[in-house]
């Protein structure tokens, strides 16, 4: 009953992406080739292999679907990399690290990662698409290789964010449907790492400075699609998310779309600006009559607005959001210097008597 749940979600979720797709579809103007790939798990110690020596059979695939006009996908994924776009015109010190979707089946290339690289390093953003590995089976859970490598793209952004001209703590993660999944996910985690740290680029903190969730799977505790996503354990939470997520108190600010005609649920996007709100965290969620599922920057339909948002929340979004336990500890701090300070009135008072 388990495998069937799994592979009807399943199914729903490719019926959406590979359909004809939705009235209205533009393909972007201009989608330009990324300025460079970057290999996550190169160097030295790593030597080009994942965490668990975790590989797939047979050679990465790249096919075209008629989705939304026709599309660009890749699946059996087992060499993860980034590919980086620079800031066109004048230059934002904010990077965007985009995770396509696809239902942890293949990844919707063009639609929901380069054309949307393009269309963020047109505003002036250091734009960067990952390209994470897709399971095919096995024990591990669907969303752990993927889990995985949007950490160390994370902490390979941000490590090298001097010689980019990014912020360190303006280092965010972008997803759509399940690539929503995963940036919701690595949200979620801050710097608890899923995998063991074993080179200079792993001791560089991987939790995003904020996310951007554009029509989301997976997150709230329905059977199939918690199955769907690799969970084993009993569904529910204090959250009101998926038992994955762990009390979201290192999640950063955040910034969620989705459709009211959505197949996939807009109770995802609401249940986490709720469990956000919960912990006093930024969240701006935009909810459009229609537009579907899986429409990138494509729409005709009302959805369609979104982008022109998105824009002006990062503008304004703050940098490196401060967790609460780390604000209290800059209390404590305060506290010490001006108990110090009142110690010492009593001295100068002394002094000035003397004199």
């Amino acid at each position: 009953m388990a495998e069937w749940r799994v592979m009807r979600h399943l199914f729903l979720m490719m019926v959406v992406l590979l359909s004809g797709g939705v009235v209205g579809a533009q393909k972007p103007e201009v989608v330009r080739a990324p300025d460079e790939t970057i290999l996550l798990w190169g160097g030295e110690t790593r030597g080009g292999k994942p965490p668990g020596g975790w590989a797939v059979e047979g050679e990465e695939v790249r096919e075209e679907q008629g989705h939304m006009g026709g599309i660009v996908t890749l699946r059996n994924v087992g060499v993860p990399a980034l590919y980086a776009y620079r800031p066109q015109g004048v230059p934002q010190n904010r990077a965007v690290i985009i995770c396509p979707g696809g239902a942890y089946h293949l990844l919707a290339w063009d639609l929901e990662g380069t054309e949307v690289a393009s269309w963020l390093s047109g505003l002036g953003y250091h734009a960067f698409v990952l390209k994470y590995r897709l399971p095919r089976g096995g024990d591990k859970e669907r969303h752990g290789a993927a889990l995985e490598d949007a950490q160390r793209a994370v902490s390979l952004v941000r490590g090298q964010a001097a010689e980019r001209g990014i912020a360190p703590d303006r280092v965010g993660i972008m997803g759509f449907s399940a690539g929503g999944h995963l940036a919701a996910l690595t949200g979620d985690r801050g710097n608890e790492r899923s995998y063991k740290a074993e080179d200079g680029v792993d001791d560089v903190p991987c939790r995003p400075d904020f996310t951007v969730l554009v029509y989301p799977a997976y997150l709230i505790p329905d059977q199939n699609a918690a199955e769907g996503a690799g969970v084993k354990e009993p569904v529910g939470g204090a959250t009101g998310l998926s038992p994955l997520f762990r009390g979201m108190e290192q999640a950063p600010p955040s910034f969620l779309v989705h459709a009211v005609d959505d197949p996939v649920p807009v109770g995802n996007s609401t249940a986490f600006l709720l469990a956000l709100k919960s912990r006093k965290v930024p969240g701006e969620l935009h909810v459009y009559p229609d537009g579907g599922h899986g429409y990138g920057l494509r729409s005709g339909l009302t959805v369609k607005g979104w982008p022109q948002r998105l824009a002006e929340w990062l503008g304004r979004v703050p940098a490196g959001a401060v967790r609460a336990e780390e604000k209290a500890e800059g209390k404590k701090e305060e506290g010490k210097v001006e108990k110090k300070e009142e110690e010492a009135k009593p001295d100068e008072k002394k002094a000035e008597a003397d004199q």
